[in-house]
C-alpha cells in the first residue's frame, strides 16, 4: 500500500512541477507579447529592458516554485506510513 501511495505522490508532483513551470512560462510570454526576444536556457537575448526585467522576475518565480515543491514533497513523503 505504501508503494501505491508513493507512486501517486510521484505522479502528482511530476504533474504539478511540469504544469506549474509551463504556466509560469506562458504568463511570461503573455507579459512580453509583441516584443522581440530569444530565450536560450537561463539567458535571454534582447535589447528591451522591459523584457529583461520580466525575465528576471519570472525566473525568480520559477525558482521559488521549484523550491516550494521540493519542500512540499519532503513534508508529504515524511508523513507517509
Amino acid at each position: 500500500m505504501t508503494a501505491v501511495i508513493f507512486i501517486l505522490i510521484a505522479i502528482s508532483f511530476f504533474v504539478l512541477g511540469m504544469g506549474g513551470i509551463m504556466y509560469i512560462d506562458h504568463k511570461f510570454a503573455l507579459a512580453v507579447e509583441g516584443r522581440t526576444y530569444a530565450v536560450k536556457g537561463r539567458k535571454i537575448e534582447t535589447d528591451d529592458p522591459f523584457v529583461r526585467k520580466q525575465f528576471r522576475r519570472f525566473f525568480a518565480i520559477r525558482v521559488a516554485y521549484s523550491v516550494f515543491l521540493l519542500v512540499l514533497l519532503m513534508v508529504v513523503v515524511s508523513h507517509v506510513g
